[in-house]
């Protein structure tokens, strides 16, 4: 079964919510810190710390400090997701999850580099047939389900032809599943300025956080066209893999 954490209404990045006021409960799990936030969004921990100030971001005071509960970053990050690359440049001090690699989930039998879809629901098809193949308890008809009603709500195309289809709540599964694809060709998949895409990661993980730190790793790593420029030439799965591996590990010793 699923498990989902109960969730709040959807905030822009500049617009003001309201935050709670200061309390000296003990905090549950499904909170986090303003450097675990800042390691997910891969920015620093000051800038959350702001966003929280300024009521951009959900959040409240526990003993002097800001906590963030993981559904309200979830929310919030599925209706940013496409200003994060901005916010990220203005940041000169990022914070990152070091011990978190996004190449160490993906595996080579969970990559296709020639996926011959043409349509969106073709592509989603494809990926839950792989995601599938790296977890056989996974249940696929569920899964398909949530990933096609989180598209129902706003495409999860972002710019330059990348994609990361995903559930809109934890999923149940082993642990972390990501699947990766490229398509033969470009398709509408709903990126906002009518683009094509051919760049698709699935993600799919039991919890908020593990979610969370994959879809922030995602996003940050295929802002570098670079990197999308290999990704596009790899001629084979491993090679596909062997330039994610390269990007992150790259990025997480700049840090």
């Amino acid at each position: 079964p699923r498990g989902a954490d109960a969730t709040t209404r959807k905030h822009r990045w500049n617009e003001p919510i309201d935050c709670q006021p200061e309390t000296s409960v003990v905090m549950p799990q499904s909170y986090m810190s303003a450097k675990e936030v800042a390691a997910i969004l891969h920015v620093s921990v000051r800038e959350v710390e702001r966003m929280a100030e300024r009521r951009i971001l959900p959040a409240q005071r526990v003993r002097g400090a800001w906590r963030f509960r993981a559904a309200e970053v979830w929310n919030w990050i599925e209706v940013n997701m496409r200003a994060l690359p901005d916010r990220r440049k203005k940041d000169r001090h990022p914070e990152l999850a070091a011990d978190f690699l996004i190449s160490e989930i993906l595996r080579e039998s969970a990559v296709v580099v020639d996926l011959v879809a043409k349509t969106k629901a073709s592509v989603i098809r494809e990926l839950i047939q792989l995601a599938e193949h790296v977890d056989p308890m996974l249940d696929g008809r569920a899964l398909a389900e949530a990933v096609i009603e989180r598209e129902a709500q706003d495409s999860s195309a972002l710019q330059a032809g990348v994609a990361i289809p995903h559930p809109a709540q934890p999923f149940y599964s082993e642990g972390p599943v990501l699947v990766a694809a490229r398509t033969c060709q470009g398709i509408l998949f709903g990126e906002r300025g009518g683009g094509h895409t051919d760049l698709f990661f699935l993600v799919c993980c039991p919890n908020h956080v593990d979610h969370l730190l994959c879809l922030g790793r995602l996003c940050r790593l295929l802002v570098d066209r670079d990197l999308r420029t290999d990704l596009r030439t790899a001629d084979s799965a491993a090679e596909f893999l062997d330039h994610i591996r390269a990007s992150e590990l790259a990025l997480c010793e700049a840090k």
